[in-house]
């Protein structure tokens, strides 16, 4: 068997297929699902994604990490489906979990109990790419269901995740209600014979600290647009987790700024929004609780990572990065008045408690900043000093995701005015686009009677 061959049909399947399932909560179902004559309805099952690979009477199961296994006793069952059903070769998608009979199983159980090779994991087929010289195409829904079904048994710890298949939204509302509320499954998977394919999970509910903000422009400059929120890790951290823009009235927007511009911080690492505006960090006070249709711990170019910070002395700074997940479609529930910034209340295990994460002890290794232009001017007014300092540096750590590519960073220090230090920071990955807000900031703030210094 070419193991090679394998993980890369295993890598293809991930970016192509698996990690594009569109996220539904429970209440968009008949507003997010896209009309269709007919879709097919399977129930989600927490495990991790595999290949069932079978070739020359060999048979492995190989995921997109390179992780390949022979001697699960499940694979006993195989060779037996295989050779009932005249087959020589084959490779089906699917997911490999723990059977826990009566309760609901999580990827936890299957990770505790994978080195054992326990008899109860099992893998469910959800899709086949290959069987025989017969390469399936993604739109052949009905037909590979057909032939899934015709395979695998319902009874083999080697099965198809069986399907039901219905004509109208309402009818996957009632179905979802049924194998996640009701039997307490983790989700369910929708395929539309138009090609999209959905993912119903519950929401989750999460608490975490405000730690940055971002104003809104124009006409609603006073409002809060976006906040960056952590949680506090066992290390006593404060890991991202979230970038919250949805949920807030605009009486809460302007109220919440109002407060957060009175805790400004220094920070020596730099979060740029969704709109690719710095956060300006804040001092940690503020706990709000917000929802997540999904939490995704990996998407198209691996495992996600985000920056976990040092706080001390008001100052943020950065540790490292470390394994996270992406919330899909965060939404501010509420403050969270009755709870105080500490690593009971807004622990990072809300997270792993849900999700499976891999830890990395690895420390960062980040190349050093480069300053592209450095220009400070003063200005003397009776016996007061003011300064304006204007810097543009390269980071050269753009090929992470958690970095621009350049930093604008201006400083406006007056004593005579009531917020006597003022800072502004801008980040872009174009040199062009950056060296033209740099020029800009030194055309509208370096007028007569400032003087360079030297």
């Amino acid at each position: 068997m070419d193991f090679n061959y394998f993980i890369n049909k295993a890598i293809d399947y991930k970016k192509s297929v698996a990690s594009k399932y569109l996220p539904v909560g429970q209440g968009e179902i008949l507003s997010k699902i896209r009309e269709a004559d007919k879709y097919l309805l399977s129930i989600k099952h927490d495990g991790h994604f595999y290949l069932l690979c079978y070739e020359n009477g060999k048979v492995a199961l190989i995921n997109h990490g390179g992780n390949i296994i022979k001697d699960l006793p499940a694979l006993d069952d195989v060779k037996d489906i295989f050779e009932k059903s005249k087959i020589k070769s084959a490779c089906f998608p699917g997911e490999l979990y723990f059977k826990k009979e009566g309760q609901r199983s999580r990827v936890f159980d299957l990770t505790a109990n994978l080195d054992e090779k326990s008899e109860n994991i099992y893998f469910v087929a959800f899709d086949i790419l290959s069987v025989g010289e017969t390469e399936y195409q993604r739109t052949e829904l009905l037909k590979k269901q057909l032939k899934l079904s015709e395979i695998f048994s319902k009874d083999s710890r080697i099965h198809s995740v069986g399907t039901k298949t219905v004509s109208s939204r309402k009818e996957i509302e009632d179905y979802y209600k049924q194998v996640v509320l009701t039997d307490n499954n983790e989700g369910v998977i929708v395929k539309s014979v138009e090609g999209m394919i959905y993912k119903i999970k519950p929401s989750v509910s999460l608490d975490a600290a405000i730690i940055g903000y971002v104003e809104s422009e124009g006409e609603r400059s006073g409002m809060i647009r976006e906040v960056l929120v952590a949680m506090i890790t066992d290390d006593n951290h404060y890991q991202i987790t979230a970038k919250v823009g949805n949920g807030f009235s605009d009486d809460e927007r302007k109220k919440l700024l109002k407060v957060l511009e009175k805790l400004k911080v220094d920070s020596n690492y730099i979060e740029a929004s969704g709109a690719r505006v710095a956060f300006t960090m804040v001092r940690p006070e503020f706990i709000i609780e917000y929802a997540s249709i999904d939490l995704a711990i990996e998407n198209s170019k691996g495992s996600i990572n985000k920056m976990c910070l040092n706080y001390e002395n008001s100052l943020f700074s950065a540790n490292q990065l470390r394994a996270c997940v992406s919330s899909m479609s965060p939404v501010f529930t509420r403050l969270r008045d009755d709870k105080k910034v500490n690593k009971d209340d807004i622990r990072f295990s809300q997270i792993t408690d849900i999700v499976e994460l891999i830890h990395s002890e690895k420390k960062l290794d980040l190349k050093k900043s480069t300053i592209i232009k450095r220009e400070v001017f003063y200005k003397e007014v009776k016996s007061d000093k003011m300064v304006r300092k204007f810097i543009l540096w390269e980071t050269n750590k753009s090929e992470d995701p958690d970095y621009p590519a350049y930093v604008f960073h201006f400083t406006d220090y007056s004593p005579t005015r009531k917020d006597v230090l003022k800072k502004d920071i801008k980040v872009s990955d174009s040199r062009k686009q950056i060296e033209s807000i740099y020029d800009k900031n030194i055309l509208e703030n370096v007028k007569k009677g400032w003087k360079p210094v030297k």
